[in-house]
């Protein structure tokens, strides 16, 4: 059974087709890299794995669950961090993870125990009782994502959740997501820090104008970037997109 299947997903905003007729399947393991410029339809999709959109037609399923028709079972089993953050301001960090852990059925013991390693992998033991509402952008940024990742849901979900992040927290996060697929999860992740979804993902999904322009996996993407005219993820991302004349005029 795989984590994420979308099947021709569409949803419009008037006269503009955001995601147009988008098939994905994520399965166990993998680090998915959602790929596109402004407007190509990334949050929509994401917001719509969410539950947060409904799609004008297709389906999502997350582990097998329907997020339309069976929206409790589906995000049991989804960790998601939006681009725009909607947090509980008047909970200490503390209290937001033992709120997320408690959701998702953690006894006690296992709720300590996630609750000081993502503390500590996101640097805010210190701020463990202090208020989000006190919280730096970036201080706010980690506790998301801490709360995505409690539980350790089968899919987690990032949109753009690495901006405002320092390098070192960069780093620990990124190499943590990393051993997190290895444990059998999946995760799709946008960011327009190309470089960064290089080192971390395993698969690279490209979106142009709403529709799946390339689907590449880690192997592929480096065969590809071996070659003078296309030597990074972005060169390769220009051209999957019509705008190779971007390269050639550097």
């Amino acid at each position: 059974m795989s984590i994420l299947e979308i099947q021709n997903l569409c949803k419009t905003f008037g006269k503009l087709k955001a995601v147009d007729d988008l098939c994905m399947t994520i399965e166990e393991g993998q680090a998915v890299a959602f790929i596109g410029q402004n407007g190509a339809g990334k949050s929509t999709t994401m917001r719509t794995i969410a539950g947060l959109s409904s799609p004008d037609s297709g389906s999502v399923k997350i582990s097998g669950f329907d997020i339309a028709s069976s929206p409790v079972e589906a995000r049991q089993h989804l960790g998601y961090v939006p681009q725009e953050l909607s947090l509980y301001r008047y909970l200490t960090g503390d209290e937001y993870l033992s709120l997320i852990a408690k959701i998702r059925g953690l006894s006690a013991d296992e709720t300590e125990k996630q609750i000081s390693e993502l503390l500590n992998l996101c640097d805010l033991d210190a701020a463990r009782n202090r208020l989000i509402r006190e919280y730096s952008g970036g201080m706010a940024r980690k506790i998301a994502m801490a709360g995505a990742l409690i539980g350790t849901p089968d899919l987690v979900v990032l949109d753009e959740s690495f901006v405002g992040l320092d390098p070192e927290s960069t780093y620990k996060l990124g190499r943590y997501l990393k051993s997190y697929v290895l444990r059998g999860r999946a995760i799709l992740i946008s960011s327009h820090v190309l470089d960064m979804l290089h080192s971390m993902c395993t698969r690279f999904f490209i979106l142009h104008h709403g529709q799946c322009v390339a689907d590449y996996t880690l192997e592929q993407v480096n065969e590809i970037c071996s070659s003078p005219d296309t030597p990074n993820l972005t060169a390769l991302y220009l051209r999957k997109t019509g705008q190779a004349e971007l390269i050639e005029k550097q």
